[in-house]
């Protein structure tokens, strides 16, 4: 397989410089001693070099003036693929593959030297030929055109998807310049233009270098290029350099979004100035739509997320020494763009963690994206995470954007990684050493820009000791890895939660208790909370609901009898009865201050350690600090 580097524009258009695998880096620039000089002056004497690593091409920056840029991207070393495009000063190159048939509009790099560009319509004029369309004077074909913008518009509006889209705006187009071919060209979220559409099969897709052209200088192109008429020619694609062509940019407010080629192969009636109007129009009105359709997604989506942050807490709440310990670490892991792997029982808030981390990193403007890898089997997490083409399997009746793709600059969380398959495991793992990766069905590769939080409620080496669990990928995802602590452990924490949840659907439903009673609070304090704050959360939706009181009592709760269990243990061990100390027999005293001296004989036997003394009274921290009060107060 062989490569070359195709000049576009300037004195030169056509010029070609083939690749060579075993020879040693080409370099470009102003110097004429290069490998490929460049007359440009805002060219530097050295700037740019490509080169073969032993996989694949890559082109890196000499330290230039005004920097190299591919795909519009200003960059310093990237990997080149068939297709890209290299600007540097107002010279453009293309990146191509050699010796392969390559689909799109037949206009080969090599064809510019002969390609006469009939018109050049800058952005600055571009406006202005769309009015003149709209306007609907002069012409009947004017006339015409201004009936399809007008149609087109409306169309537009009623679409949902790119796909319908840009279906529609290809049979505005034919409709509109009796076109033999109609080629879309989008830029993919790694900037490089991919065709719309089908291929033909065995075939390489290469972006027209009048795409690239029409994008990179921002014009829209009308050229001829003499060839032989065959009025045979498919109506997808095009074998041979068509007698005429179209090439506009599809704008957007802050960029381009893709390109248009319109192509006719008659040389007897070629494409004219008044196609060329219209095609500007139709580019603007796509792009807008497209612009639209895209911002509506993102909006939807950050609904989603609001409605999910109304419906509940979208922090984690406490003041014990194992959640401190926890946001403290949230805070140093947030502004870095490290892999985090989160690791806690079911119900523990994993995910409110990696919110926060989102919420609080470089990316919190980007897009966040979870996915429960417990909730697809195989195939369809598969599906799920790198999307699918069109027909890739039975039910693929269109193309599908995976959650990699849609969470491009953001933020994918990947719940229950311990449920993905050994086969997305390897697949993930790629994507954590920075490969890109191709969609079900599909061979075009794609390279996204994500942070990648996993979390899980179970314990991985124990999967990778069962083969079940990827032992490389594991040390991947643990680059930092934080552990939540399970309600049970979080102490007074319980309290403050209960009582947040309850102020939420006090609001929420305008009625319904308003505090806890001490009484449900010992219980609230006892519970083992084996859902943990999921649970808990659960327990004080339904006394919001059931009670009938100002204050929540245990009934309204509706806990199971079970206490902690260290203290059910304690309870059911004769030696804990036996060891436990005594009331002391006093003559003269009541049951109430023999409770409270029992508490404090507790207390001191545990050296002051009130937890300690709260599992063997089997009470809660609540009910202990109001009976040290009544000991204090009693002089006990």
């Amino acid at each position: 397989m062989s490569f070359a580097l195709v000049q576009l524009n300037g004195t030169s258009p056509g010029n070609s410089l083939p690749l060579d695998v075993n020879a040693p880096p080409v370099t470009l620039g102003r110097d004429p001693a290069r490998d490929f000089p460049i007359d440009d002056h805002m060219c530097s004497r050295l700037h740019c070099r490509l080169w073969f690593d032993g996989n694949c091409w890559r082109v890196e920056d000499c330290a230039s003036r005004n920097g190299t840029y591919l795909n519009s991207r200003k960059i310093d070393q990237e990997v080149l693929q068939p297709g890209d495009a290299i600007r540097i000063g107002d010279r453009l190159f293309v990146f191509i593959q050699q010796g392969e048939e390559v689909s799109g509009s037949g206009w080969q790099p090599a064809l510019l030297e002969s390609t006469t560009f009939v018109a050049r319509v800058p952005d600055s004029e571009q406006k202005d030929a769309v009015v003149g369309q709209l306007k609907g004077k002069g012409s009947p074909d004017s006339i015409r055109n201004a009936a399809i913008l007008c149609r087109l518009a409306g169309e537009l509006h009623e679409k949902d998807s790119i796909e319908s889209m840009l279906t529609t705006v290809v049979k505005a187009l034919k409709a509109g310049t009796k076109a033999d071919a109609i080629v879309i060209w989008l830029t993919g979220i790694d900037g490089r233009l991919r065709r719309y559409g089908a291929k033909p099969a065995g075939t390489h897709e290469v972006p027209s270098p009048l795409a690239s052209l029409a994008m990179d200088q921002q014009e829209a192109l009308l050229v001829e290029q003499p060839g032989k008429e065959d009025d045979s020619m498919e109506s997808t694609v095009v074998d041979q350099a068509p007698g005429s062509a179209i090439c506009v940019p599809i704008p957007q407010r802050t960029s381009c979004r893709g390109a248009i080629e319109v192509l006719r192969n008659s040389l007897v009636e070629p494409l004219k100035q008044s196609n060329l109007e219209l095609c500007i129009a139709v580019a603007r009105q796509a792009g807008l739509a497209l612009e639209n359709l895209e911002h509506r997604e993102r909006l939807e989506q950050a609904n989603v997320q609001l409605r999910s942050e109304v419906s509940g807490t979208n922090r984690i709440i406490g003041e014990s020494p194992a959640i401190t310990r926890l946001l403290e670490l949230v805070s140093r892991v947030a502004p870095t763009e490290s892999t985090v792997l989160v690791s806690g029982e079911s119900g523990t808030g994993k995910e409110l963690v990696t919110r926060m981390i989102h919420d609080s990193s470089l990316r919190s403007t980007g897009p966040y994206v979870a996915v429960n890898c417990a909730a697809f089997n195989e195939a369809l997490l598969e599906s799920e995470l790198f999307g699918h083409e069109k027909g890739a399997f039975t039910g693929a009746a269109k193309q599908h954007l995976g959650q990699f793709e849609r969470a491009h600059r953001g933020t994918i969380f990947l719940d229950e990684i311990g449920e993905m398959s050994l086969n997305c495991q390897a697949k993930l793992l790629r994507i954590l050493e920075g490969h890109p990766f191709e969609r079900l069905g599909g061979t075009d590769r794609i390279q996204t820009d994500v942070r990648i939080i996993a979390a899980t409620h179970r314990t991985l080496p124990d999967l990778i000791t069962d083969g079940r669990f990827r032992d490389d990928l594991y040390f991947r995802l643990r680059v930092i890895e934080l552990q939540i602590p399970p309600l049970r452990d979080r102490g007074d924490d319980i309290l403050l939660l209960a009582g947040n949840f309850l102020q939420h659907f006090h609001k929420k439903t305008g009625r319904g208790p308003v505090r806890l009673s001490a009484a449900a609070a010992d219980a609230l304090m006892q519970h083992s909370w084996p859902g943990n704050v999921r649970e808990l959360r659960n327990a004080i939706e339904r006394a919001a609901v059931l009670g009938f009181d100002q204050e929540v009592q245990p009934d309204d709760l509706g806990l199971r009898l079970s206490t902690s269990p260290i203290a059910s243990s304690q309870a059911q061990s004769p030696a804990s009865a036996t060891n436990a100390p005594q009331p002391p027999q006093a003559a003269g005293t009541n049951l109430a201050d023999a409770e409270l001296r029992h508490i404090k004989a507790v207390l001191a036997q545990c050296g002051g350690n009130k937890s300690q003394a709260c599992k063997l009274l089997g009470i809660g921290r609540g009910t202990l600090y109001k009976k040290l009060k009544e000991i204090e107060e009693r002089g006990l």
